[in-house]
């Protein structure tokens, strides 16, 4: 899968004329948390800012960018700078080990730069000791460091963290955008993925390379009929898609909400595809049709971190809707 640094930045203007201003007028927060969605650039700007510090470039027109010619560009997208850490995204969540070792990395004394610039991705998932040696590190945090931390939403992060950094929240991608930049990397479909990505060109790409189109289209199928339902949960099974689950979470809840959308009368017109398709179902109560949608949705965000059994769940939430 293409990493969220490796995407070229789109919209967020405003987010990065803060980092800018803030560079230009020498008045950087040691600690800043980047939240929003998976892959609508949030790691980008954060790689762009860390550019920008370590580059000891001073912004101008509330942009980021320094000279191409700037060796900064490679050792930062390689990880190589000196005075550059990251403690990337991964399966398993990081370790109390893994963030004392790179804080006393950024301890030191800078090397190439008078910057010093650390990365922490999936930050809403950290454990409590992990917090507590984040919070003890900036009670003094050494001069000229950064640390940015990058999460999808900061419900789980401890409110004397948060007190203690400067936030900015990067929104979903406008769907043009989406779908420009997946045309630019000659990908098919580029169109439909772009309308169900949710504004995230790293669930866009995400989709095309797990099929996510298709399975999409067919989890669609399934809430129009019954026996659509039980071809939708025949085709889930056979084809063993439990690691696709997130995929088919995200395309349920879409699906739900487009549904509860069209009965209460407040349809979008940029979902005019799914509305066609489920036009023909009919609620005799809206407002309990929206309570059971809403139960369904509950259910599926809860398996995985209740770890339930994943295709039980999928069979739960067609039978429900239909019951």
């Amino acid at each position: 899968m293409v990493s969220e640094n490796t995407l070229h930045l789109l919209g967020h203007k405003k987010a990065e004329a803060i980092l800018a201003h803030a560079i230009a007028s020498n008045k950087i927060f040691p600690t800043w948390i980047f939240t929003g969605a998976f892959g609508v650039g949030k790691s980008t700007m954060a790689h762009k800012f860390a550019k920008c510090l370590l580059s000891e470039t001073v912004p101008t027109n509330d942009s980021l960018d320094i000279d191409e010619k700037n060796q900064v560009h490679k050792l930062v997208n390689s990880h190589t700078h000196p005075d550059f850490f990251v403690l990337e995204h991964k399966q398993d969540s990081a370790s109390i080990d893994e963030v004392r070792d790179l804080l006393n990395k950024i301890r030191m004394t800078p090397t190439l730069s008078k910057w010093r610039v650390a990365i922490l991705e999936d930050a809403d998932t950290f454990n409590k000791n992990i917090y507590n040696s984040l919070l003890k590190f900036l009670e003094e945090p050494p001069a000229n460091t950064v640390i940015i931390l990058i999460c999808n939403h900061t419900g789980a992060i401890p409110k004397t963290l948060l007190s203690r950094a400067s936030k900015l929240h990067f929104g979903a991608l406008d769907e043009s955008d989406v779908k420009h930049f997946l045309q630019q990397q000659h990908i098919e479909h580029a169109e439909k993925l772009a309308h169900i990505s949710g504004g995230s060109i790293g669930y866009a790409l995400y989709l095309n390379e797990h099929n996510g189109l298709a399975i999409y289209e067919r989890l669609l199928r399934g809430f129009t009929s019954e026996t659509e339902s039980k071809a939708t949960l025949k085709y889930i099974i056979e084809n063993n898609l439990k690691d696709e689950f997130r995929i088919i979470v995200n395309s349920i809840t879409r699906i739900l909400k487009i549904y509860v959308d069209m009965i209460n009368g407040i349809s979008s017109n940029k979902d005019t595809d799914e509305i066609e398709i489920l036009h023909n179902l009919r609620a005799d109560n809206a407002d309990e049709e929206t309570q059971k949608t809403i139960d369904i949705i509950s259910m599926l965000n809860k398996c995985e971190s209740q770890m339930l059994d994943k295709n039980a769940v999928i069979v739960y939430a067609y039978e429900k809707f239909f019951s």
